[in-house]
């Protein structure tokens, strides 16, 4: 008998049926609460926002701990579930300020949470490129070094145009705006990295999961230099989606490596 082929056992795709399910589910979330009662819609986006964030990081757990043995993919998964965990702490500290405090929960101490994802996320992405020591080709460095600058630039323009001046809100936000986008830069570097090899659809889906992040970053944080952010703003839809996509792609990892 001819043994099974070793490529045909380690083909892995992506189930677009996934990733529709994820977006119809974030779309038909948004409209549920904006038919309900402002009241309840706050405090049902609250729940939502902390429990998609805690998901993801068990997501993130449970590889860490399938391949805790494994010094690059263990400790890289290990980084990138705190990273996680520290967005549902930014989530529930934001919901504490707002729901018993009854106080604006921007800037608070919520952002110190919020902020400690990027670095962590960072550090999970870069760890993995360098242990595979992947040849970078000019193109994918430059696209790398641009993303960033094209992202804060537009971030910038689109902010300044409509306040008229640099103030605190702006570079507060601008902050977070280089950091995720930052972190989307390394991503696909990481997806440029993995694209021939068996990691290259489950890096995919992860770069899709941080971009949604970052256009949700940037969104809000231009939100905020004029106040118009609320709770059951559609800008959550991306934050939602990010989270069970980046969930998806630790389950195509997981089931990879």
């Amino acid at each position: 008998m001819e043994p099974q082929k070793v490529p045909e056992r380690l083909v892995t795709t992506i189930n677009y049926k996934v990733l529709l399910l994820i977006f119809g589910f974030v779309i038909g979330f948004q409209i549920y609460v904006s038919l309900i009662t402002e009241d309840n819609a706050d405090i049902v986006t609250a729940a939502v926002s902390i429990t998609n964030p805690l998901a993801a990081s068990a997501a993130g757990f449970y590889v860490a701990k399938k391949y805790h043995n494994s010094e690059v993919f263990g400790k890289s998964y290990l980084v990138l579930a705190i990273g996680l965990l520290s967005m549902g702490l930014g989530e529930v500290t934001y919901a504490y300020y707002d729901f018993v405090l009854e106080v604006d929960a921007y800037p608070s101490i919520a952002d110190v949470f919020f902020f400690g994802f990027y670095p962590l996320a960072f550090y999970h992405i870069t760890k993995n490129v360098k242990f595979f020591k992947a040849k970078i080709d000019i193109k994918t460095k430059i696209l790398v070094v641009i993303l960033p600058i094209s992202i804060t630039g537009l971030y910038s323009y689109l902010s300044l145009q409509q306040i008229g001046e640099a103030n605190f809100d702006y570079f507060y936000g601008l902050i977070f705006i280089s950091a995720s986008s930052i972190v989307l830069a390394a991503a696909i570097l990481g997806a440029r990295t993995f694209r021939q090899g068996l990691l290259g659809v489950a890096w995919l889906v992860l770069v899709l999961g941080i971009l949604l992040t970052t256009v949700g970053d940037v969104w809000y944080y231009y939100l905020e230099t004029f106040e118009q952010y609320t709770l059951i703003h559609p800008v959550n839809l991306f934050w939602y989606a990010s989270y069970w996509v980046i969930t998806y792609a630790l389950y195509k990892h997981q089931n990879i490596i």
